[in-house]
């Protein structure tokens, strides 16, 4: 790792090298990628552009909407009925509380098709918000140092959010992660400058769609960010009391068996990449290429302790490592929710799509007053972005197969980065007048 050799107040950064390096990895993701896949005679491995036309056109599935509108369905016919027991075409994993905004519009008399246009337009705006949101954060910190954004920066900033491929791909399925993406990059923003209570606010409201979210209030616990944990508990009672006014105790109380299925089922298709995922394809257990919804993994016992014991040390490892003048900054939380998405049994391509913002934040905040180029955050953030399915040509070798899970490895690189900066020297200035 580059060593931090901070340029003086005011210093041009490098605007150019960050520019250059989005433009190269998009290059190589999607152009070169399908060239050195031709010149071996393998074949078109695939490509993100189906994503990207779903994406410009406004246009998404209903991986996350339909189950959760249907739900609402059932219970609105059979209100003494566990909700959770209902029959749909795939599986409720959400808690109820992430059927509020759903239950609201049907309030205002949406019809199904207007609920869906509604949600496809707002995952639409949220994509963009994660780059401007990305942006005004890295504004706010070149300012502090005396710097100003500049066009090369902004523009790669954009291209690398339209081109982050677990951000598109989780919009073009419909799926709630793309609110959640958002809502992470505003939670490092809001960090950043200082606003801890409304950081653990957001954290609530994140947590109230992916339980595993909860590990930010430990953290907050463990960090005695007392406001920041205080706020969180307060918006998560309102959204559970909120939760149980409108579907009752024994429904929300059922989510905890939900949860409890969840830790010891998963899917084996290689776009879970997680620990789980990785062993299970290593030892062809269950599906790879093709997906079926219903379909799980077969249970085996030593694959699910693996994968917990992993977990914990994933978690551990952010709590207890010495962060020096870093603890409990922008770079510990980042780490923790990298640890958050990496320790589930189930962390598809589209969860890290929350890499976006860490990486804008590790981009502007360190990285681009270094004057050695940082390439362990970069091919951290390479594979964290891109599509790279070639490597599900590697399906049928044992041992080979591994390099499937390039995007965990890529976030755990990533989380890694982070955790390394306190080893590498101070800040360049504090995040904000509250912090050490």
């Amino acid at each position: 790792m580059a060593t931090t050799e901070w340029q003086r107040p005011g210093a041009r950064t490098h605007d150019l090298r960050l520019l250059g390096f989005v433009l190269v990895s998009l290059l190589l993701a999607n152009v070169g990628q399908w060239w050195i896949c031709r010149a071996l005679h393998l074949g078109n491995p695939g490509n993100m552009i189906p994503d990207l036309k779903a994406f410009f056109h406004v246009r998404q599935w209903t991986d996350s909407w339909l189950p959760m509108m249907k739900s609402l369905d059932y219970f609105r016919a059979h209100p003494g009925q566990p909700i959770y027991d209902a029959k749909l075409y795939d599986t409720l994993i959400y808690s109820l509380a992430s059927e509020l905004p759903l239950v609201a519009m049907r309030k205002l008399g949406l019809s199904d098709a207007a609920m869906l246009r509604t949600l496809a337009v707002l995952s639409f705006a949220a994509v963009w918000g994660v780059a401007a949101v990305s942006l005004a954060m890295g504004s706010w910190l070149l300012r502090r140092r005396g710097a100003q954004m500049t066009w090369p920066a902004a523009l790669a900033v954009v291209l690398a959010t339209l081109g982050c491929y677990p951000l598109l791909k989780g919009y073009s399925l419909g799926n709630a992660q793309t609110f959640l993406s958002f809502g992470f990059t505003v939670l490092l923003l809001l960090w950043t400058t200082g606003r801890e209570r409304w950081s653990g606010a957001v954290a609530a409201l994140l947590t109230a769609v992916k339980p595993q979210f909860l590990l930010l209030l430990v953290w907050m616990l463990v960090r005695r960010r007392w406001g920041a944990a205080a706020a969180f508990a307060a918006c998560g009672a309102l959204l559970l009391g909120c939760s149980v006014a409108v579907f009752g105790w024994h429904n929300n109380l059922d989510y905890v068996g939900v949860l409890a299925g969840l830790s010891h089922k998963a899917q084996s298709h290689y776009a879970n990449q997680s620990m789980f995922g990785t062993l299970n394809r290593m030892i062809f257990n269950g599906e790879n290429l093709q997906y079926h919804p219903y379909v799980y993994t077969p249970y085996i016992a030593w694959v699910y302790w693996v994968t917990v014991i992993s977990s914990l040390l994933l978690v551990g490892c952010v709590l207890l490592y010495p962060w020096r003048s870093l603890r409990g900054t922008t770079a510990d939380l980042a780490a923790m929710g990298i640890a958050s998405v990496a320790a589930t049994p189930m962390a598809w391509e589209h969860h890290y799509g929350i890499v976006v913002g860490i990486a804008a934040w590790a981009w502007f905040a360190h990285a681009c007053w270094w004057r050695r180029r940082p390439w362990v955050l970069a091919v951290a953030v390479f594979f964290c972005l891109n599509f790279l399915p070639a490597f599900n040509y590697l399906a049928d070798l044992r041992g080979w197969n591994v390099l499937q899970s390039y995007l965990y490895f890529g976030a755990l690189t990533l989380m890694g980065w982070l955790m390394q900066l306190s080893r590498a020297g101070s800040e360049p200035f504090p995040e904000s007048p509250t912090l050490p």
